[in-house]
């Protein structure tokens, strides 16, 4: 498809990690003309080249700071724990006016430690799209990645409002649903919301596991709802592991909630209370539909 530029929201764009969400923030920006250049910051240059045949990049570098000189947006791809000293890193390379963000999936301390290391003559805004998958790398990129998917985009006392706005036309503009939020909410949100399915996710291996040491026929009934219920452990363990080390509290208080709800489904299972089953299951099925309304 011909890339389009009458509808440019930045003239440069820097991506610092072209993966699956900074590869398919390139394509998406690219495809759809917002943006006139795209360059791609790395340290393997056969994955660039590769970003640069799949189209997620025009350009690339392996030199962090050539490489943010020229853009008017940065958007840092690394792991969360990377992310302000990645800033840190390259803020003396920014030119005035420049727009720093990121896609990681805490904001906290992402925002804190980026806030505290942002040019005074440049701005910084926390984002998250929550479009990724247990796939990794450029070449599962996807210009189509952020089509109704939701975008945060953080709002903190120290945001500059313009720089905001930015950030929210291009999440827009490449089919995302914003929504705005503060770093703390945004982390006890996505705690239950994505973090804790993780955590659920790998005790249910570890329980399968023990029961098939003990059994030896568990895996063999693996079926849809194991599978589907299990798939996000196929993600990164680093990259989970810097999550839950950027917000422990909010994990642990989804835990709690969460351990509360089984307590009392074990409760009513020890008293054989059909009532009580069945409510807990009705009530589940209603607040999944509850939910599929208003996330529709």
């Amino acid at each position: 498809m011909t890339e389009r530029h009458d509808n440019v929201i930045f003239d440069t764009i820097a991506i610092y990690g072209v993966g699956l969400i900074g590869g398919s923030l390139g394509m998406a920006a690219k495809r759809r003309g917002l943006v006139r250049r795209v360059i791609g910051i790395g340290r393997s240059e056969q994955k660039l080249m590769r970003a640069k045949i799949l189209a997620a990049i025009d350009d690339y570098t392996l030199d962090p700071q050539e490489g943010v000189a020229e853009a008017d947006l940065i958007v840092i791809c690394t792991p969360v724990r990377l992310v302000a000293p990645t800033l840190k890193a390259i803020a003396g390379f920014l030119k005035p006016g420049a727009i720093v963000t990121d896609v990681g999936s805490t904001k906290r301390e992402i925002v804190e430690g980026c806030e505290a290391e942002i040019p005074e003559d440049c701005f910084f805004v926390g984002g998250h799209p929550m479009a990724g998958s247990e796939q990794t790398g450029v070449e599962s990129a996807s210009h189509d990645l952020f089509v109704n998917a939701t975008y945060v985009v953080t709002n903190s006392p120290n945001t500059d409002l313009a720089a905001m706005g930015k950030i929210t036309a291009l999440a827009e503009a490449v089919g995302a649903n914003v929504q705005l939020m503060t770093p703390d909410i945004h982390d006890a949100a996505a705690a239950i919301i994505s973090h804790l399915p993780h955590v659920m996710s790998g005790a249910l291996l570890q329980t399968a596991e023990v029961g098939q040491r003990e059994l030896g026929k568990v895996f063999q009934l693996v079926a849809g709802s194991f599978r589907d219920m299990t798939r996000i452990s196929a993600s990164s363990p680093e990259i989970w592991r810097d999550i839950c080390i950027t917000n422990p509290d909010c994990i642990r208080d989804a835990i709690t909630h969460f351990e509360a709800h089984l307590d009392k489904f074990k409760a009513a299972l020890a008293d054989r209370d059909e009532d009580a089953i069945t409510r807990f299951f009705e009530e589940a099925g209603e607040l999944r539909e509850a939910y599929l309304r208003i996330s529709t």
